[in-house]
């Protein structure tokens, strides 16, 4: 997913897993739109949506679950648990939690803490990371899967696949796993970086269609030496970071490849 220069602080830094900012509204999730109530889905009539100057929290997107994690005052006692944050029709990122040990909201204006749950953060970003390894092995073996392109994947645990246009036979399994598992023992470095969007093409990223010279920067993720990819997500500095990744099916359906996977310890 390419994004904009213009960004909110979890995208500037991935690394960085507390920050204190300032609350810009906190409301109780009964008073939003419908609309906007339905991207929270399971959530409490007692929840409340706060939106902050800056967040570190990275919302749900882009094939990567939400962050969790809490917002504590500065001064007081109590905090806000961050069940998710999600980014609106808007393009502001609202946090969904519950206060705990307090029934005092937020006022506008009032500084805090962010402190995202990094356990969850860092698995979430493996899974990410073992997503591009993935793309970029079956690219690698082109000569051995035939020609296809990668059209979307899904990084969330339990549910993880990259998706193919075009066909990949079943007896291509043991060398995609054995390719991926190669990249991610190279131990390879895990770059993020802004390129232009020609330096991007030139450096074979797949870009969204449409994508206009004149947007500007894009937010790269580089796995150095193997290819890069326009991406929002966090990922870990090296490719072991990853753990291991199992090729767990491959399916197709209607010109269409998905292949499943997961990571290991």
């Amino acid at each position: 997913m390419a994004m904009p220069r213009s960004i909110p602080m979890y995208q500037k830094d991935a690394a960085v897993h507390i920050l204190v900012t300032k609350i810009v509204s906190c409301q109780p999730i009964g008073s939003l739109s419908e609309t906007d109530r339905s991207f929270f889905k399971g959530a409490d009539t007692s929840d409340h949506v706060v939106f902050t100057e800056d967040t570190v929290f990275h919302p749900q997107g882009g094939g990567q679950p939400s962050d969790i994690g809490e917002i504590k005052p500065q001064e007081g006692d109590g905090s806000f648990s961050v069940k998710c944050a999600r980014k609106l029709p808007d393009s502001q990122i609202y946090h969904l939690g519950s206060f705990q040990n307090t029934q005092k909201p937020f006022n506008g204006g009032e500084s805090v803490a962010q402190n995202i749950n990094s356990a969850t953060r860092n698995y979430h970003s493996r899974y990410h990371t073992a997503g591009h390894i993935l793309g970029l092995a079956v690219k690698q073996l082109e000569d051995i899967v035939g020609t296809v392109s990668e059209l979307k994947a899904n990084h969330a645990p339990g549910a993880a696949f990259v998706e193919f246009r075009g066909l990949i036979a079943g007896e291509h399994k043991a060398a995609i796993q054995e390719k991926a598992s190669s990249l991610i023992q190279s131990n390879l470095e895990v770059k993020v970086d802004w390129w232009d969007v020609q330096t991007a093409i030139s450096r074979g990223v797949a870009l969204p269609e449409g994508t206009a010279e004149s947007e500007g920067n894009i937010r790269v993720v580089d796995v150095v030496g193997a290819g890069a990819y326009a991406c929002g997500g966090t990922h870990l500095p090296e490719t072991r970071d990853i753990g291991g990744i199992v090729v767990r099916k491959i399916s197709r359906q209607k010109g269409i490849t998905k292949i499943s996977y997961e990571i290991t310890d």
